[in-house]
């Protein structure tokens, strides 16, 4: 394999790195496999293998919930509230950088009661590792559990600096490749600044720039116990803003945006 960060370049690493390059070229007439959508929001394809998303809001907006909702779908291959629509049945690697092994389980109890089982979901808390250390991690995971969907709650905690404009492209490439290399799609969870509204740091703004789509978590300015999900942008055709809350059982459900209260009986535990 060449190493293009080797000081010592031979004659045979050069030539090896200029073939693989001619192999990148792409022409029309190419058999190129299409981008295979994992999941729809309404009757939208959003997320395909080989692309990133980003999962953007601010601190308390209910950005795992809504994680769950979208993990579930994967997980269970369903059709969650008619929002999260899977077109097939998907293992998930989902990794938290910031909560505690008991809040982490939090979040598999409940994927679990919506879905009815925990096969298919591979749940992992690194809080404790530090930024370089939970990268050599999640490689390593990738390579154990054959996965359609890497889940990052917290991609700012692979890095250092957040406003570091080296580490945090090095950061997105990685990301980049692992989409590529694994086949899969990787959702990325970060926060965004109070006062502009967009995604924190320069790894934000690069993430808005690789990323297939950025979604966006917000809470109803007059209820409070109501969150929306909006796409800020992306590829291909968008999808309508729309409403959940957390329900009695604990459990997020999507709700009608003229209908606060809900609607119970149409959750599927």
């Amino acid at each position: 394999m060449f190493d293009l960060d080797s000081k010592k370049q031979n004659p045979e690493q050069s030539n090896e790195f200029w073939q693989e390059v001619l192999r990148k070229r792409i022409t029309s007439t190419d058999d190129i496999k299409q981008n295979e959508y994992l999941l729809k929001i309404d009757n939208t394809n959003k997320f395909s293998r080989g692309n990133i998303s980003g999962w953007i809001g601010l601190a308390k907006s209910k950005k795992t919930f809504a994680l769950t909702m979208f993990v579930s779908a994967l997980v269970g291959c369903m059709r969650l509230f008619s929002k999260f629509n899977a077109n097939s049945r998907n293992n998930v690697l989902y990794i938290d950088t910031e909560q505690s092994p008991a809040d982490v389980q939090r979040i598999t109890k409940r994927i679990k009661k919506i879905v009815g089982k925990e096969e298919g979901l591979f749940m992992y808390g690194l809080r404790p590792l530090s930024p370089k250390q939970r990268i050599v991690a999640i490689e390593l995971l990738l390579k154990k559990h054959q996965v359609d969907v890497l889940v990052i709650d917290g991609v700012r905690d692979l890095l250092m600096d957040i406003n570091n404009a080296v580490e945090s492209t090095e950061v997105i490439t990685l990301l980049m490749k692992w989409s590529y290399d694994y086949d899969i799609h990787i959702a990325t969870v970060l926060h965004q600044n109070k006062g502009d509204g967009n995604s924190r740091g320069h790894i934000g703004t690069e993430l808005n720039n690789k990323a297939e789509t950025i979604l966006r978590i917000s809470k109803n300015e007059t209820d409070t116990s109501i969150s929306s999900i909006e796409e800020v942008f992306g590829r291909g055709k968008g999808f309508k803003k729309f409403n959940f809350r957390i329900n009695d059982h604990g459990l997020p459900e999507v709700i009608d945006e003229f209908d606060i209260t809900g609607d119970l009986e149409k959750a599927p535990w």
